[in-house]
């Protein structure tokens, strides 16, 4: 990270700048710089910071204003300490400490490099957020003054030395990014002797080495690119004889070297050695000679490997930043035609920028093309990039001249072992994780030491646990295999591997090793999708089963419904025997998905049709036993009574029939998911006294297993049984205990729905100010996630709220945020939802004509779905509107309704508590006439519903 304030504030992450808001923090951020590093105390703080202005708590306004610094800086910038905040910078990495430093060496040696440094670190005026910071002001001018003063009485060169801009070749374009780099290489080179600077082929590393030697006062650049093996020390030679005049006496009878050693003793001087790869070894002996021959002599080498040598200090050079990508692409597009990128064409400009990698070579050879093409056209012709970026700048040096050239010249100084490595690095797309990296190497009769022998040589990054690899690397390392005709084998090998893995990793997927299982697919996602991909290409589905079986329960524990659901359809084949757990596992779910059709389509199979082949994969379960296999025969059994409804009055209505035997019979967490499924259906069939028993069976065991998928899925249904039971104290505690469970692996928006699960029990325990804080939070939350989802939950959660604290007016506001407009697929569920909320909002304002229209539609919706607990929230407000018309047998009616649905009485949430107030207040003006119940209190067809309304 690199702050500056010369010229205006910037702050530059590395990845890219940010804002820092506000004349506060900016104060903070500008006070903590100037003492980088170390402590600064409250009261100093407060002073620079403030003035004369001091809040009268300043330890609290401190801390407020540290909280939000640190939201705008990253993770570890700002730390607390004793009496005071540091900011954790090194002081070289902000320009007006550095530019302190730089003078005050310069002053103490009088050497005139330091202070030439600190005076082209000076890029404008000071810039500070208000007059408080006129004292810093003061003192850069005065170190300014003193830097000016060693320069101007520096003396002239002497003979036989040498200044860096007689030396170092000048700039043909401006350096863009990089800062971080170049200050890193700097800060290096005045702790080690040996720098070397290693990167990928194009990322910049000579035009680097070449900007940090430019501020050096005695410099030699060596180009070692068109050395032959042999030749490094003809080359050393004579970019040294080039600058420094050796006398007469030193005759020709000298070695290379010797003549080297002759001219560089006795002298301070830097000395690059560029373009080491090709030569590494000779390089190597070189540098380690060179560091010998003087305690004065330093060396910057440029290379994609370490030379090897001890003492090497390292700085890697990667991919530019999104945006000095950005921007140095599109100062290359101006100077190919003339104008920069327009508005329309950014898109399409951060897409290339992205698909080169930010390799800067790379990113100049695409630009220069837009001399001829649109950036359109430059975008879909880098699906055959080497073939677009075949014809660079007429005088470059050839291995950069086109892009396969580029990384030609890596690929011919690697051994017969790091070239099949890197082709089977190249088939997956996700990388290989280091753990997976020794069976990979060996599915290709390889060695993993050849993949650590391409991080050397910065074709592989080795990052997070993985081997990865730049997209343009990895097209070149696809088109040797293509020339070779190798692709298709090694894709064969790569699916054949991860299968194997894939199966590893699934076996852990259901207990305690849930987690590190998820990081394992979610982190190869998309090489397991290339190898369903490879298996369904060849024609050999039948080879791709077991990968398949190893997704179905992570996918579905990530609810990648659709990719489940695409994935069966491709592979399920109803004529294959069932002669594996693997083929039972992915036929029964075929079969269960055709019971269950996408929205707004009706299952497509017969009864008749059904119940054989059920009877077939009940029998095959039952040949193969697992975990999953365990609950073919109930969840098949649950899908027949759908099919059998027909799209009736049955139809999503759960009821899952397991016998004792089978409970019996199944493993562990088996028998947990079927109590878990027991609980559901009775949830939403308001069967109570079996939600209380089954999802204390669930619970226990899920949380004996150590699942924690399973025991936030029972949590959250044992929460709704003691929110029933007036237990609610407990039932904040279980579902608390839920969203720890499965937070990171769930969605969004169900984490979500469980916190306002959270928010609901806290208001019928009264508690409104903690609500409203866990309510922010979701809406936070929410805001990051950004699905219609998310979002409508937490405008569902605030208008709850609002509700409870008897604001009708901005729980409609809330309301009125939720954005449906072109969504597919809202369930009636949540439609219903909706209009239950905004008709409890009309209600409180008075505008019942207006309610009732709502929950004429609410009501209907709520019928639809089938969905017991939403009916009863929609039956509670139609008793809310009978008992501010002061119909207050129907209001019992709705109420007793409301009751039967769910299963028991909520009394204590918020609206029940305010429909029961009125119906009290009303019943004391005018007695309720005397009425029977209506039977059937739990049937839940619209006509029955509406007649509420009418």
């Amino acid at each position: 990270m690199r702050v500056r304030f010369f010229g205006g504030l910037s702050v530059d992450t590395g990845e890219g700048h940010v804002t820092v808001p506000g004349r506060g923090q900016q104060s903070l951020l500008l006070r903590l710089a100037v003492d980088a590093g170390t402590t600064v105390g409250y009261r100093a703080l407060a002073e620079d910071i403030w003035g004369l202005d001091t809040p009268d708590d300043p330890r609290a306004a401190l801390q407020s204003l540290v909280s939000r610094l640190r939201r705008a800086l990253p993770t570890g910038t700002v730390s607390s300490a004793p009496g005071g905040y540091r900011l954790d910078l090194p002081r070289t990495a902000i320009d007006i400490t550095c530019f302190q430093d730089l003078v005050a060496q310069a002053r103490s040696t009088g050497d005139a490099a330091p202070a030439r440094e600190a005076l082209a670190l000076w890029s404008g005026e000071v810039w500070t957020p208000h007059d408080g910071f006129d004292w810093l002001v003061r003192d850069l001018l005065e170190d300014r003054s003193h830097a000016e003063r060693v320069v101007a009485t520096a003396p002239p060169p002497v003979a036989g030395s040498f200044s860096a801009a007689d030396v170092t070749p000048a700039a043909l374009t401006a350096l863009v990014g990089r800062g971080v780099e170049l200050d890193a290489i700097r800060e290096r080179l005045t702790t080690d002797r040996l720098v070397t600077l290693i990167g990928p082929g194009g990322a910049g590393k000579t035009t680097l080495a070449v900007e940090t030697v430019r501020a050096v006062t005695d410099s030699i650049v060596v180009e070692l690119a068109p050395a032959a093996a042999g030749d490094v020390w003809t080359a050393i030679a004579g970019a040294v004889g080039r600058r420094i005049r050796l006398p007469e006496s030193a005759g020709a009878s000298l070695t290379a070297a010797e003549r080297v050693a002759e001219a560089v003793t006795g002298r301070r001087v830097v000395i690059v050695l560029d373009n080491c790869e090709h030569v590494i070894h000779e390089a190597a002996e070189a540098a380690l000679a060179l560091l010998r021959m003087s305690p004065g002599v330093r060396v910057l080498t440029t290379s994609r490997e370490p030379l090897g040598i001890p003492g090497e200090a390292f700085v890697d050079l990667g991919p530019l930043p999104p945006e000095d990508a950005a921007t140095l692409f599109a100062q290359r597009v101006r100077s190919a035609r003339g104008r920069v990128p327009d508005d329309d064409e950014r898109e399409t400009a951060q897409r290339i920028v992205r698909r080169l990698d930010g390799l800067p070579l790379a990113i100049e050879l695409a630009a220069a093309r837009s001399r001829t093409l649109s950036l359109a056209e430059i975008d879909a012709g880098l699906d055959d990039r080497f073939a677009l970026l075949s014809n660079g700048p007429r005088l470059s040096s050839q291995r950069h001249r086109t892009l396969r050239a580029l990384i030609d010249w890596s690929w011919d100084t690697l051994g017969g072992g790091e070239r099949t490595a890197l082709q089977v690095a190249a088939v997956f797309p996700d990388g290989i994780g280091a753990a997976d990296a020794a069976a990979v190497a060996r599915a290709f009769d390889r060695d993993a030491a050849d993949f650590d022998a391409l991080v050397d040589r910065s074709l592989l990054v080795r990052r997070e646990g993985r081997f990865r690899m730049l997209e343009t690397v990895r097209e070149y390392g696809l088109e040797r295999l293509r020339e070779d005709g190798n692709e298709v084998p090694f894709r064969a090998r790569a699916a054949a591997v991860l299968t194997r893995l894939a199966a590893q990793r699934e076996q852990t997927v259901r207990g305690p090793g849930l987690r590190a299982a998820l990081a394992w697919f979610d982190a190869n996602d998309e090489n397991l999708a290339a190898a369903l991909r490879t298996y369904v290409d060849s024609g050999d589905r039948r080879e791709g089963i077991p990968l398949l079986r190893s997704l179905l329960w992570p996918w579905a524990v990530r609810e990648r419904g659709d990719d489940l659901r695409r994935a069966v359809g491709e592979f399920a084949d109803a004529d294959a025997p069932l002669d594996s757990e693997a083929r039972v596992v992915v036929e029964s779910l075929a079969l269960f998905s055709a019971s269950f059709p996408e929205a707004g389509r009706t299952a497509t199979v017969a009864p008749e049709a059904y119940a054989v082949r059920r009877a077939e994969l009940e029998a095959a379960a039952a040949a193969y036993p697992s975990e999953v296999t365990a609950l073919v025969a109930p969840l098949l059994r649950l899908a027949a009574t759908v099919i059998l409804a027909g799209g009736g009055e049955g139809e999503r209505t759960w009821h899952v029939e397991v016998t004792d035997d089978e409970l019996a019979e199944a493993p562990p967490w088996s028998r947990a998911i079927l109590h878990a499924l027991r609980a559901g259906a009775a949830q939403n069939s308001g069967d109570m006294d079996a939600l209380g028993v089954e999802s204390a069976k669930a619970l226990q065991m899920f949380e004996m297993i150590g699942d924690p998928w399973g025991t936030g899925f029972a949590s959250q249904l044992r929460s709704e049984w003691l929110v029933l039971a007036d237990r609610l104290d407990e039932a904040l505690a279980v579902i608390d205990r839920s969203g720890d469970a499965i937070r990171g692996l769930t969605s969004a928006p169900d984490l979500l729905q469980q916190e306002a699960q959270a928010v609901g029990i806290l208001l019928r325990l009264g508690r409104l100010d903690l609500a409203r804080r866990r309510a922010a939070d979701i809406d936070r939350a929410a805001a990051a996630d950004g699905s219609v989802r998310a979002l409508g939950q937490a405008r569902m959660t605030a208008a709850q709220i609002e509700i409870a604290a008897d604001d009708g007016d901005a729980a409609l506001r809330q309301i009125e945020r939720i954005d449906l407009a072109g969504q597919p697929g809202i369930p009636d569920q949540f439609l219903a939802w909706i209009d239950a909320q905004r008709a409890q909002a009309l209600l409180l304002l008075g505008r019942c004509d207006e309610a009732r229209d709502v929950l004429r539609t609410g009501l209907t919706r709520a019928a639809d779905s089938r969905d017991h607990p939403i009916i009863a929230i929609v039956l509670l407000t139609v008793a809310g509107w009978n008992a501010a018309v002061d119909r207050l047998d129907r209001a019992e009616e709705a109420l007793a309704r409301a009751d039967a649905v769910r299963g028991g009485s909520d009394e204590r949430a918020p609206f029940a508590v305010w429909v029961r107030e009125r119906m009290t207040a009303g019943a004391e003006v005018t007695p309720a006439p005397a009425v029977g119940i209506r039977p059937a209190l739990s049937k839940v067809d619209a006509e029955t519903l509406l007649a509420l309304l009418d």
